[in-house]
């Protein structure tokens, strides 16, 4: 079974909190990352696991390299109400639907494993960049789209550090 390792990033400090039984209980707020290797891209990309995200979602700044028909195809709506606007933390922007036509891998430094036929939204515009920050945005990998689909998230500790550590498997 093939596993990918999450790398962990912590989006703020450890809070301390106090249980009236146990003492103090650190409270992690950790955030789970993996690379993907995109069509017509030459460098893995940077993907942030969210779980909280219904779909994938590709900033404008990442998708524009695609190709129509070589990398992805559009995925038109069906006639009737318009979609709702996408929303993450900071950013609302619209968005298409798309195929992909060559498989997404998501990998770590020593797995890869190929997801075809995924599908995403391709935003319009990208989220506010934190101060600083000079990269491309991450891809969002939501729940739904065909990256996570059939696999198994796995949240764990590191038994000597005690550290948040996770991982995705795959039949």
């Amino acid at each position: 079974m093939p596993s990918v390792r999450l790398s962990v990033q912590a989006t703020g400090p450890v809070l301390p909190a106090v249980s009236p039984t146990v003492g103090l209980v650190d409270v992690h707020r950790p955030q789970f990352r993996c690379l993907l290797r995109l069509p017509n891209t030459l460098l893995p990309r940077d993907a942030v696991i969210d779980t909280g995200a219904p779909l994938i979602c590709f900033p404008e700044d990442l998708w524009r390299p695609f190709r129509v028909g070589v990398d992805f195809e559009w995925l038109p709506f069906a006639p009737g109400p318009a979609p709702p606007a996408g929303r993450l933390v900071g950013w609302q922007f619209t968005f298409r639907m798309a195929r992909f036509l060559a498989p997404v891998t998501l990998l770590d430094y020593s797995t890869e494993v190929e997801r075809p036929n995924v599908v995403a939204q391709f935003a319009t515009g990208n989220p506010p960049a934190p101060p600083g920050r000079h990269s491309l945005p991450p891809v969002i990998v939501g729940l739904w789209g065909g990256l996570l689909e059939g696999g198994t998230l796995a949240v764990g500790r590191d038994p000597a550090s005690g550290h948040v550590t996770g991982g995705l498997a795959f039949p």
